[in-house]
């Protein structure tokens, strides 16, 4: 049949395509999930550092300002969360289809509220000021992708980019890109063989595209979730050697301790910091 031999090349070629995507979809999933997971882990070791240091009498008082500032950044990290929390559960209130041309057609309520929030403060977050409630046809599904993604780049966020990051990492809502253009692919079976062939070609291209994408979110993520680690390595066998000196008057202290004290309180500013850099 005319056609025929493009069309089985072309379909054994998205064949590959769709399952070099899954396996990098999975990886990437749980690299990004993992990095929240060890920043969440490192809030708690900040916290137990910051009791440990204000329990010491006569501390110098520049403690006390790099203190505060790895609050900011603590707290910065839970405003994400808040964020990502409000701004899922208000494009899943106005029932915006925002993966709508992305991923065949699947709502975000198929993604999870614990994928927002993982995304969210992986991709950063930023207010776009638009009320998505108040949108309609592409100007809210713009405007959703744009929210979930951190705002506008203008702003400091991820933008729409960042949107359809959510999409392709929340579960479901990834795997309708491969599972759509199958049965997108199945369906048109009796159509022409060029038409269907270069269907595929094209889901093909779309899927390598994504498949790159993932590659280098990846890569990045897997790198900030190795320097956390590393740093956290670091902090918590500091302060199991440091424990025993809670609530001493550090004038008291030997110099050896007072400079590991010293090193304690900035490397937990450098993990608070940790928290807080996006892709």
């Amino acid at each position: 049949m005319f056609y025929s031999k493009y069309k089985k090349q072309v379909l054994e070629d998205y064949g590959k395509a769709l399952a070099e995507y899954n396996d990098f979809y999975g990886k990437t999933q749980r690299e990004v999930q993992r990095l929240y997971e060890r920043r969440r882990i490192s809030i708690e070791l900040i916290q137990k550092i910051e009791d440990l240091v204000n329990s010491i009498a006569n501390r110098p008082k520049e403690y006390n300002i790099i203190t505060q500032k790895i609050d900011f950044e603590r707290e910065k990290f839970h405003e994400k969360e808040e964020y990502a929390e409000q701004a899922y559960h208000e494009a899943k209130k106005a029932g915006i289809n925002i993966a709508a041309g992305v991923a065949g057609g699947t709502a975000v309520a198929a993604a999870a509220p614990t994928a927002a929030l993982w995304v969210a403060t992986t991709f950063g977050t930023a207010s776009t000021g638009t009320a998505i409630s108040t949108l309609s046809g592409a100007a809210a599904t713009n405007a959703a992708l744009a929210w979930l993604g951190g705002g506008a780049l203008s702003a400091g966020g991820a933008g729409v980019a960042g949107g359809q990051a959510l999409l392709m990492l929340a579960g479901p809502v990834g795997w309708t890109i491969a599972g759509g253009a199958v049965v997108v692919s199945t369906a048109v079976l009796g159509i022409k063989n060029k038409k269907i062939a270069d269907k595929a070609a094209k889901e093909g291209r779309e899927i390598m595209r994504t498949v790159g994408q993932m590659r280098e979110t990846g890569g990045k993520v897997e790198g900030l979730s190795k320097e956390t680690v590393t740093l956290y390595g670091r902090l918590n066998k500091l302060h199991g050697t440091l424990r025993e000196y809670r609530e001493m008057d550090y004038l008291e202290l030997k110099e050896e301790v007072q400079y590991q004290l010293g090193g304690l309180v900035n490397d937990t500013l450098s993990l608070s910091e940790m928290l807080n850099k996006a892709v």
